[in-house]
């Protein structure tokens, strides 16, 4: 951390004596207060995307008050975020540094500060591509400083966590390119000014809407399998905690791998769903009941037509990656991806009802890479756990 702030603050020296402070004042302040008000809310989320007006309005800065006052504007919400001051500092500085990074590419490809009302066709033409290349190097220079920190916290391969973060940032970075060009190119050649904000924030809060029916579908989904899940848990205590858990999991891991969103989903529910079985195999001896638990899963629950997906991923989670598991002795890449972040999930999980320690948990994991689980899946799981994307651990511990 203390090695992030020190970049970020030797940044703002260098680029500040190279290009000085912006000399729209009016511009920044309104920008400073837009950015602001985008972090008050919730970033929306796209799948494993998801898009903040705060950021957008940071990569719009960059044409309309230059480096140094994108910077400022990006690192202000930060600092004021309700986080513990240790997250605050870090995170204002790596904004910093990005953001820097993406407004010196602009200026280097010879991008200027944008002038107030007309403008050929040609410079919103230039300023596309221009903001394009730029938006693109902070993508970069994000993935790399993320990936860089996760390699020191965790020993872990640089490379590895760098192409897993830019497949991530890509995808995010494009539509902040896309509604910042929009922004700017309202508020300067248009001639709006900050009432640009008034047509363009508005739009957002219609993705939140249509994000928000999208939740509510899927959590009406996930409420239709709550008996089933509470059945179990009635007759094996503890059980509906650890669905929770392996679902928590599953889900960290597949957003870290940057699968689709529908997908995402199947996995989710595939680890609610997953010892459903169980209930139709109660008589049966523990044995008989580990083994054939999957299937008896998709027999219980093949008339719900939404399940067909994960009730695949659930038949095939006990398969090993050395081709040793059940029910068919797959082996590495035959096995599917959803089964593979669910047996990870679950094996996290299991680890830590015993432990109470989610670092342990991904250490266990760790040492059966190659064997039982899919290393790729693993090195995710590792990475959510960084990130403080898995579930919470605390007061987790299996009863005796």
């Amino acid at each position: 951390m203390v090695a992030v702030v020190a970049c970020a603050l030797a940044a703002i020296v260098v680029v500040g004596v190279w290009e000085g402070f912006t000399q729209r004042l009016s511009w920044f302040l309104a920008l400073l207060a837009l950015s602001v008000m985008g972090a008050l809310g919730r970033p929306q989320a796209i799948g494993s995307i998801s898009i903040s007006a705060s950021g957008i309005v940071q990569l719009t800065a960059i044409p309309l008050v230059g480096p140094m006052g994108a910077a400022i504007v990006g690192a202000v919400p930060e600092l004021a975020a309700p986080r513990e001051p240790i997250k605050r500092i870090f995170n204002a500085a790596q904004r910093v540094l990005l953001v820097l990074a993406g407004g010196v590419a602009y200026r280097m490809l010879g991008g200027g500060p944008l002038g107030y009302g007309q403008a050929a066709q040609s410079d919103v033409l230039d300023l596309a591509w221009r903001l394009g290349l730029a938006t693109l190097v902070a993508a970069l220079a994000n993935a790399a400083l993320v990936a860089g920190v996760l390699t020191v916290s965790s020993a872990g391969s640089f490379r590895a966590f760098a192409v897993d973060l830019v497949k991530q940032a890509i995808p995010a970075y494009a539509m902040y390119w896309v509604a910042g060009y929009a922004l700017a190119v309202l508020w300067a050649p248009a001639g709006l000014g900050w009432v640009s904000a008034v047509f363009f924030f508005p739009s957002l809060y219609v993705i939140q809407w249509a994000l928000a029916q999208h939740a509510a579908v899927w959590s009406a989904r996930h409420e239709i399998l709550n008996p089933f899940v509470v059945a179990l848990d009635e007759r094996y205590p503890g059980a509906q905690r650890e669905s929770e858990l392996v679902a928590g999991a599953a889900t960290a891991i597949a957003n870290t791998l940057g699968i689709k969103p529908g997908d995402v989903d199947h996995v989710a529910i595939a680890a609610q769903i997953r010892d459903v079985g169980k209930l139709a195999l109660d008589q049966e001896p523990e044995a008989i009941q580990r083994r054939d638990h999957a299937g008896a899963t998709r027999r219980v629950l093949s008339d719900i037509s939404f399940l067909a997906p994960p009730l695949d991923i659930v038949v095939s989670h006990h398969e090993r990656v050395d081709g040793q598991g059940w029910p068919e002795g797959r082996a590495g890449g035959s096995i599917p991806l959803g089964s593979r972040i669910l047996a990870v999930a679950e094996t996290w999980a299991d680890r830590l009802l015993e432990t109470d320690d989610a670092e342990a948990a991904v250490v266990r994991c760790e040492t059966l890479v190659g064997t039982g689980l899919d290393g790729r899946c693993v090195a995710a799981l590792r990475r959510a756990h960084e990130r403080d994307r898995l579930p919470a651990a605390g007061g987790t511990r299996r009863p005796s």
